[in-house]
């Protein structure tokens, strides 16, 4: 998969509640949604995402989540209509560790709105990756887990991959084999 094609990356899926959801490839016009997302979340989200309190996003940051070359970077967004508009829900995307074509590994990280938990947005979005992650020479995902985010660990044991787990200190390091289908802990 070309990284052309990744940036066109556009798919329609049905939620758990009935709604449609599309899973797309972020694009540098979506700041303005992603900072409003931000702002409401609650404090817990925010934290279980990025282990410190954040509450908004200046234009470096949103510069870095939405201009990505789908190489290195690979981020895909969730978006609801909801009252006419579309709403960017939730998001996932995965950070290439390496360089070059030798670098098999990614971290891999989501943020979903709280309204928004628990509809299947998380899981849909890591098989979108995953998929990708594949088609691009990606063996594994890496991803760095508070224990308390019992969500984001349940999605990976979920997933129908190979996942490993290593407690060290207040965090989960997680492996997940994007080839292997089957879990372990």
């Amino acid at each position: 998969m070309e990284s052309k094609d990744i940036a066109n990356y556009f798919v329609a899926e049905p939620l758990r509640d009935g709604r449609s959801m599309t899973v797309r490839a972020i694009r540098p016009a979506d700041k303005g949604h992603i900072a409003e997302q931000v702002k409401s979340l609650s404090p817990e989200t925010v934290y279980l995402r990025t282990f410190a309190p954040k509450r908004a996003l200046d234009d470096r940051d949103l510069r870095r989540m939405t201009d990505v070359d789908f190489e290195k970077i690979v981020a895909l967004v969730a978006v609801i209509a909801e009252s006419g508009q579309e709403m960017i829900v939730g998001g996932g995307r995965y950070f290439r560790i390496g360089t070059g074509s030798g670098a098999k590994s990614a971290e891999v990280a989501f943020l979903i709105g709280d309204q928004y938990q628990g509809l299947g947005i998380g899981s849909r979005i890591f098989r979108h990756l995953t998929a990708i992650a594949r088609a691009t020479g990606i063996e594994t995902f890496e991803a760095i887990v508070l224990p308390s985010n019992e969500g984001m660990l349940r999605l990976f044991d979920r997933s129908g991959l190979k996942v490993t787990k290593k407690q060290v200190e207040d965090i989960v390091q997680v492996t997940i084999d994007t080839g292997d289908a089957g879990n372990s802990a």
